[in-house]
């Protein structure tokens, strides 16, 4: 498997970044002209330039409306990813029974809604790490290791062109039942994924590196008669790698399902305890829960997992959804459940970029600038470059990364500046 390099960004090759780009962009802007007329060398404090404030009864009654129709939110969001999945397990029950082009087009087609709706609630999911108790937060962690897990080490799973008897569909050894499949996930490394969306996807459509080759829908095809040359390794018919896939499929798909409901009921007992303490909780902290969810999709799903990491060169780790092709569908899916979140959750008077506006004029003046940049940016980037694992023009790819890494950071400053000032009313 020495085609893919799936080792995790550590933490500090993620600080050492970071600090590349802000000595890159230093550096850049070091070279552009003086257009101050006055040069400012007084030290001012934040507190000066930005002083603490607190919310007013109109501003907190509307932030605790605001959180009510949010949860509401959330769970008409939950339920559309859920019947996505159930839409998704009726489409690969119907092509193992009749395996053809048309019926994998249709699974796979099925399984980019489904896994779109889901990454749609990542600002939710986010969310809900910062309201529930510390056991349930860690339950929903491992939830999320479980259905959507990434990058993943496809060999593991499935035969490789240069490993054609590689993965646990052709590991006699591995029984293929749900709980020995579970007992299969990161058994040995964070990346041995047996489960989840990705381990699917590689199902699905194989490697695709080329983005035109898929999996052939003739590798599900049930063998029905024992091959002599099976035979004489003393296979069975079971045991045949065809009809191990088909296990393998039908099997995966159940237990994505069910550990999405696991995820929905761990939730579901949690919000109805939120939203029994909603009334009586101070509405500076429930603005907070809002904002830090929203900021740290853009730092730990876009910037940590992505961004930074294609800045060092990893133009394979980088990409979600490297076998269909499809990266740039999760990045608009997140900044889209980001812009229902600033846009369209609402009381009967404000929005919640409403309150950030009347709060920050910075916010208001630049953060959709910064918004729309950055979806363009993204899903440029995304679709143009994790067709191969080495970028057209690595240049031209750096330059695109750090401009989409300025526009994320600069909507993450504009969102934390309100957040640091927040203060409970006296």
């Amino acid at each position: 498997m020495a085609n893919y390099k799936f080792a995790l960004v550590a933490p500090c090759i993620r600080e050492f970044v970071a600090l590349f780009v802000c000595a890159a962009i230093m550096h850049a802007c070091s070279e552009q002209p003086n257009t101050s007329s006055t040069a400012i060398t007084e030290t001012i404090s934040s507190d000066q330039v930005n002083p603490p404030m607190a919310l007013d009864s109109a501003t907190s009654a509307a932030v605790t409306s605001l959180i009510a129709k949010y949860l509401a939110r959330i769970d008409s969001d939950f339920s559309a990813v859920q019947s996505e999945l159930e839409s998704m397990q009726t489409e690969i029950e119907r092509f193992l029974e009749n395996p053809n082009a048309a019926a994998i087009s249709a699974v796979r087609a099925a399984w980019l809604r489904a896994h779109s709706a889901y990454e749609l609630t990542t600002v939710h999911r986010h969310f809900a790490q910062t309201v529930v108790n510390e056991a349930t937060r860690l339950n929903l962690l491992s939830l999320q290791y479980q259905i959507n897990h990434w990058p993943i080490l496809p060999g593991y799973i499935d035969y490789l062109s240069s490993y054609p008897e590689s993965g646990i569909v052709n590991d006699m050894t591995v029984p293929l039942t749900s709980d020995d499949i579970r007992s299969q996930h990161g058994l040995f490394d964070i990346n041995e994924a047996a489960v989840g969306f990705h381990a699917l996807e590689f199902l699905i459509w194989g490697e695709n590196r080329d983005r035109i080759s898929p999996r052939p829908f003739s590798d599900f095809q049930a063998t029905t008669v024992l091959p002599a040359d099976a035979e004489a390794r003393g296979l069975t018919l079971d045991e045949l790698s065809n009809n191990r896939r088909r296990v393998m499929l039908a099997l995966s798909t159940e237990i994505l399902n069910q550990d999405f409901e696991s995820f929905m009921s761990l939730w579901a007992a949690q919000s109805n305890d939120f939203r029994v303490q909603l009334e009586n909780s101070d509405s500076p902290d429930l603005f907070g829960h809002l904002l830090t969810a929203l900021t740290s999709v853009l730092i730990e799903e876009v910037l940590a997992r992505s961004l930074y990491p294609m800045l060092n060169g990893d133009f394979i780790d980088s990409f979600p959804s490297i076998f269909s092709h499809s990266s740039q569908n999760v990045a608009s899916a997140q900044l889209f459940g980001l812009e229902q979140l600033l846009l369209e959750t609402s009381t009967e008077s404000m929005t919640l970029d409403q309150i950030l506006s009347n709060l920050s004029g910075d916010y208001a003046e630049y953060f959709f600038q910064n918004f729309d940049a950055s979806k363009e940016c993204l899903v440029l980037l995304f679709s143009t470059q994790d067709a191969s694992p080495i970028p057209t023009s690595a240049a031209e790819a750096e330059f695109t990364v750090v401009e989409c890494i300025n526009q994320l950071t600069n909507m993450i400053d504009y969102v934390e500046q309100v957040q640091s000032r927040l203060i409970s009313p006296v």
